[in-house]
């Protein structure tokens, strides 16, 4: 008994012993005015880690929105400490800690009032991917919806049957899955038959719904209807003579996925009530050649936001008769949007972290850190742009 106190008193030393961290952050509400801050707000600090994980501290924060917490880090080195704070019945945290001194936008949390009343969800883009026939003869299929908040509330759902915002997937579709790579987890997302509905609150910004499924071989000729107009639709095919349909679709070049190639197609400014037609060739046979459902998800992650929303954002720099790489060497486009940096920044870093392979998780909390600053220069960046100049 006596050595079990001793070695937990030593385990407790050593955990004290560690250099104390510091965070000073702020509360603040986006508005149509600008961040307002918020007083007597409770905060709470977290640790997350394979060891243990619970709440660490709490605080309320000053007349000024202000916060502060002195922690020392302990046990799994790989542990993530955080802070959250509840606002409108929805949880909003900072970015996991990764400096000893943390006062940067990292310590920043903002918040939103909450609405379930009607509020447009644009959809900046619609990312559809089909891939070549498994042995048994369905094929998997991918979608990405980039949907967009312009306002400055958080949209939640009116109840538990009524979702957010809904799109509709073929009836014939199986092994329904979503891609807890995106913005939204597994929970959020409810499959009814030929509807998914997103039941997650939608804050301002720019929020990415994924999934896929299996479609079989009698689903083709594919119809798939635009129920909302749509900024970019890109469609992904890895057969190559796939036929594709929509107004105004043109062919680029191909995409790259774990050593398989998919034929790519692009639209911009799709109305809604425009039908897209995916036709494939018939399989006779089993194909021998196995689809692993993980190319989907390269894709899905490497898109993301940017995919889409970057190139709906960039029509605008130069006249639609007039390439982009020949007005750019012209020097005819004007400074590009700091919204449109951010998104590709944003790509860029989705990318880099697809590759890794096995990341640690060091290597994870950097990469989340880094991606939901980005992600808040970017909602910021979009309120800037949308301001009357």
């Amino acid at each position: 008994m006596m050595l079990a106190v001793l070695l937990a008193l030593a385990a407790q030393q050593a955990d004290t012993g560690a250099a104390a961290r510091r965070v000073d952050g702020r509360v603040v509400r986006g508005t149509r005015a600008g961040q307002q801050p918020l007083a007597s707000q409770l905060v709470v600090l977290h640790r997350v880690g394979r060891d243990r994980s619970g709440p660490l501290d709490s605080t309320h924060t000053s007349a000024n929105g202000r916060f502060a917490f002195r922690y020392h880090t302990s046990g799994d080195t790989g542990a993530l400490y955080f802070a959250t704070t509840a606002y409108g019945g929805i949880v909003y945290p900072t970015a996991p800690f990764r400096a000893p001194a943390v006062t940067t936008d990292d310590a920043t949390i903002i918040v939103f009032d909450t609405t379930s009343g009607p509020v447009a969800l644009k959809l900046g883009g619609h990312h559809i991917i089909v891939g070549a026939p498994q042995p048994n003869g369905r094929r998997p299929v991918g979608e990405v919806y980039d949907l967009q908040n312009d306002s400055t509330v958080t949209v939640i759902a009116r109840d538990t049957v009524t979702p957010v915002w809904t799109a509709r997937i073929p009836a014939s579709a199986s092994a329904f899955q979503v891609n807890t790579n995106g913005d939204l987890a597994s929970g959020a997302l409810s499959r009814s038959g030929a509807t998914v509905g997103v039941f997650a609150p939608i804050s301002p910004g720019i929020r990415q719904v994924a999934f896929t499924y299996d479609l079989p071989g009698d689903a083709f000729p594919l119809r798939v209807p635009a129920d909302q107009a749509t900024g970019v639709l890109e469609i992904l095919v890895q057969e190559p003579t796939a036929l594709v349909r929509a107004p105004g679709i043109r062919e680029t070049a191909p995409a790259n996925a774990e050593g398989r190639s998919f034929r790519r197609f692009l639209a911009q400014d799709v109305p809604a009530g425009a039908v897209i037609d995916i036709d494939v060739p018939r399989v006779t046979t089993v194909e021998r050649q196995k689809v692993f459902h993980v190319v989907l998800y390269v894709l899905l992650g490497a898109m993301a936001v940017a995919l889409g929303y970057a190139a709906w954002r960039g029509r605008r720099a130069a006249p639609a008769t007039v390439p982009a790489a020949a007005a750019a060497a012209a020097g005819e486009i004007p400074a590009e949007p700091r919204s449109r940096q951010l998104v590709r920044a944003i790509a860029m870093l989705d990318d880099a972290f697809d590759r890794e392979g096995h990341p640690d998780g060091a290597q994870r909390a950097d990469y989340v850190s880094k991606r939901a600053s980005l992600k808040r220069e970017l909602a910021d960046a979009l309120a800037a742009e949308r301001e009357p100049s």
